[in-house]
């Protein structure tokens, strides 16, 4: 080989390194999480091929998912999914404040309380025709709640209580359901895509006690020390199904840290970055604050500026307030799309 041929050898493969080169992050990350970018700003680990082409060289590394690897990409890459972030916002910009003093502070969590009257005026509990069966859901329009697709297996729902912390009130404004819009992606194995759409027969008229919930927004994974709330009509500390609606305060459990926990513990549950974990401290008998059976597709929410932010769905986990495994939820964020079709572009 001459010289000059040689060096165009060296040329090429030192450009092709170069493109191809991925430094890795000294904490690995999962795909989902938040990272630092080079220029200090944060992003979120995503697959190369959700990354733009021109955002991939010289981009961090977090993982590998199958043979793809997963590298830490600016935020807002997506032109679709900041136009559909804009379409929420504008929906959660007629929402209505919620004045009402909450109970839950910053560091109360490990203790269940009942909730007061309007306090979370989107709360909605779905009835079934067994009578037994029970689901939350989040009101996210005057016609359309928000609830986990796992919420419909066998019992057949039909109408939807709103306007109470009461599951017996037979004064509460209760609303026939027209059709259940179940995401087709949904695995009830894995428990991916577990997410659902409630569609009313009528719409809803919002009172001071019916009111609908803001859709959070953000790809990127909360900071731990956030507080959520949590609530529900499902088995309380003692395993009994609650009149009242209950709620707790949770915090969010970075995804890779969930995922070592589930696999130590030999569960073979993979999680991704369109789900979430969460749990709250233990109270005195040492159960972890955390969602249980009959609170599932109820909402896991934020408050902010004096309204409340639909962060997640209940979705599953490993028992009840076993403090070992953080309840896992449906992250919100990760659906506006299939949302908008349906609630709003209907």
């Amino acid at each position: 080989m001459n010289i000059r041929a040689l060096l165009l050898l060296l040329a090429f493969y030192g450009k092709h390194a170069l493109t191809q080169s991925i430094d890795r992050i000294e904490e690995q990350r999962f795909e989902g999480d938040p990272c630092s970018l080079k220029n200090g700003s944060t992003g979120i680990c995503r697959k190369t091929s959700h990354c733009r082409e021109s955002t991939r060289i010289g981009a961090l590394h977090c993982e590998f998912s199958g043979n793809e690897p997963v590298i830490c990409c600016p935020l807002a890459t997506n032109a679709t999914y900041d136009s559909s972030a804009r379409i929420v916002q504008s929906a959660c910009s007629t929402v209505r404040k919620v004045e009402i003093k909450v109970k839950i502070a910053d560091h109360a969590v490990g203790v269940v309380e009942e909730a007061m009257v309007g306090e979370f005026p989107f709360m909605g509990l779905i009835n079934y025709d067994d009578g037994v069966t029970r689901c939350g859901a989040a009101l996210i329009s005057d016609k359309f709640l928000l609830t986990a697709a796992h919420c419909f297996k066998s019992s057949k729902p039909t109408a939807v209580r709103l306007g109470t912390n009461r599951a017996d009130d037979p004064l509460a404004d209760s609303f026939p359901i027209a059709k259940i819009h179940r995401h087709l992606g949904y695995n009830s194995r894995t428990k991916q895509n577990d997410i659902a759409l409630v569609e009313l027969r009528n719409t809803v008229t919002m009172n001071s006690h019916i009111q609908p919930i803001c859709l959070h927004t953000s790809l990127i994974d909360l900071p731990e020390y956030v507080n959520l709330t949590l609530m529900g009509w499902g088995k309380d500390n003692a395993e009994r199904l609650p009149n009242s609606l209950l709620k707790g305060a949770v915090n969010p459990v970075l995804r890779s840290s969930c995922q070592t926990r589930f696999t130590t513990g030999g569960h073979t549950i993979k999680l991704t970055e369109k789900q979430m974990c969460a749990l709250g401290e233990k109270n005195e008998e040492g159960v972890a604050t955390d969602a249980c059976e009959g609170d599932s597709g109820g909402p896991l929410v934020l408050r902010q500026n004096s309204k409340y932010y639909l962060v997640g769905v209940v979705s599953t986990g490993s028992g009840c307030g076993d403090d070992n495994y953080a309840g896992i939820y449906t992250r919100v964020a990760s659906y506006l799309d299939w949302i908008i079709d349906r609630t709003w572009k209907k």
